[in-house]
């Protein structure tokens, strides 16, 4: 017999959080698929679901893992299948909030088998610039750029650690043993992808900037840098380089907050792109998404 899961994709500041909160907590417990909500101690600068939204309907996978703590798709998929089973046991229907779409699809339907990279090989990675890790990626591995983003400077880092540890990235291919939907027997009931007008998604994502200036991520980020350092993980969150960079005296609140905006702007692009060419998924309005979690089941 399949377990029905239910899922919900969307770019940064589309308002998922708000629309889940809406749902009945006796029926239906969140898991969090976004690689920086993941981090404890920054909920300003990763818009974490607050306490009273999390108090309404349980979240899984937000807001657990120190700043410290680098986070990737094998980490993820451990802590997912742990909440998942939890969410099973207790009789309730998953659902699945994504932004990091590229975790969501490994969860479900299964990770490529990369190999253990060294601390040596990371290092020299984190050390690279951008065009840097392009340009090597380039004369390693070619085919590996046409499956990468343009801007998605993790995978490409990623991409280039399995290469320097001697295996070409563009190679691999999924193991189907790591699927959860074969694992736990899932069905996606309704994969729903959040699908605005664009220019009502910039104006919130806008909005939402200003928020997070106002409440103070600056400040959020110039603690994290003091307790775990400039160069943790955590600080490699969108966004994070320009509060750092208004906390140096380096830039005015206005500069802040456009770059803060375009930068959340330019990621909202990318995950569009990147959810509209998922098949399980469909484009839907707010209102006709939330209808359709509440009475699918």
């Amino acid at each position: 017999m399949s377990r029905p899961i239910l899922i919900l994709a969307a770019p940064t500041g589309a308002g998922k959080t708000s629309l889940v909160t809406q749902l009945d907590p006796e029926r239906f417990e969140i898991l969090s698929f976004d690689s920086r909500q993941i981090y404890r101690e920054m909920p300003i600068g990763t818009a974490a679901p607050d306490a009273t939204q999390q108090s309404g309907i349980r979240h899984h996978l937000v807001e657990i893992l120190s700043p410290a703590e680098t986070v990737d798709a094998g980490l993820y998929n451990r802590l997912a299948e742990s909440a998942l089973a939890e969410v099973l046991e207790r009789g309730k229907i998953p659902v699945f909030t994504a932004g990091t779409g590229f975790y969501l699809r490994a969860f479900l339907f299964g990770m490529f088998p990369v190999p253990e990279i060294d601390a040596e090989v990371r290092e020299r990675v984190l050390s690279l610039s951008y065009d840097e890790k392009k340009e090597l990626l380039r004369t390693m591995d070619p085919d590996s750029l046409l499956r990468i983003f343009p801007g998605d400077e993790y995978r490409l880092g990623r991409a280039l650690e399995v290469n320097l540890m001697g295996q070409r990235w563009s190679a691999l291919k999924i193991d189907p043993d790591t699927s959860a939907i074969e694992r736990f027997g899932l069905k996606i009931e309704s994969g729903i992808f959040l699908d605005l007008d664009r220019a009502e998604l910039y104006d919130r994502i806008n909005r939402r900037a200003a928020r997070m200036i106002e409440e103070g991520m600056a400040e959020e980020a110039w603690k994290i840098r003091e307790r775990y350092g400039e160069s943790c993980p955590g600080l490699k969150s969108l966004g994070y380089n320009f509060a750092l960079e208004n906390k140096k005296g380096n830039s005015n609140v206005e500069t802040f907050l456009e770059d803060l905006s375009q930068s959340h702007r330019n990621y909202a692009k990318r995950q569009v792109t990147w959810f509209r060419k998922e098949t399980y998924l469909k484009p839907m309005g707010r209102t006709e998404a939330l209808e359709t979690i509440k009475h699918r089941m």
